[in-house]
């Protein structure tokens, strides 16, 4: 929608808008596994995280879209991400497409999987719109429910950290 909105700008059109900075938002350092979530214009922070991971500590990106072939910007350099270790796995959801899907059903589908990650200390963070972020909530307390965890206890432990608007 903002895409659609500023597209239609004209040269000196005035628009309203601020910066609002989240500086806990970050990996932690250290080695334990980095979960990254997010849809749409959520994928810059978390693509900027991925550039910074020299040290190729496990990386985990989860990342929903609407149409690949017009949503997908950072392909490429997600797929040298891939090939140069800085990212362990990559996982994506359009849902403009046939048999769309979302980021939360990715991570249902992968529940095993980040069960092990998060038992093993992995951290999660999240950006992406409220609504999103709303649904990878209540995924991630489903998937975490047979470790007697939640996306709550990860919070109160600075292991879950969103960036959502």
């Amino acid at each position: 929608m903002c895409s659609t909105y500023l597209h239609r700008l004209r040269p000196g059109d005035c628009i309203e808008a601020f910066i609002q900075p989240n500086p806990q938002f970050r990996p932690a350092t250290g080695k334990v596994p980095v979960i990254l979530i997010g849809a749409g214009t959520g994928i810059g922070p978390l693509a900027r995280f991925i550039r910074n991971n020299t040290g190729k500590h496990p990386m985990y990106l989860y990342w929903g879209g609407r149409d690949p072939d017009t949503d997908f910007l950072y392909e490429p350099e997600l797929r040298n991400y891939l090939a140069d270790r800085r990212l362990t796995q990559l996982h994506t959801a359009f849902s403009r497409t046939t048999n769309g899907t979302r980021v939360q059903n990715r991570l249902m589908e992968d529940a095993e999987n980040l069960r092990t990650l998060i038992n093993n200390g992995g951290q999660v963070l999240v950006c992406g719109s409220s609504a999103m972020a709303g649904n990878v909530r209540l995924a991630l307390d489903a998937i975490l429910a047979p470790l007697k965890l939640s996306v709550r206890t990860l919070k109160a432990g600075g292991r879950y950290r969103e960036d959502v608007f």
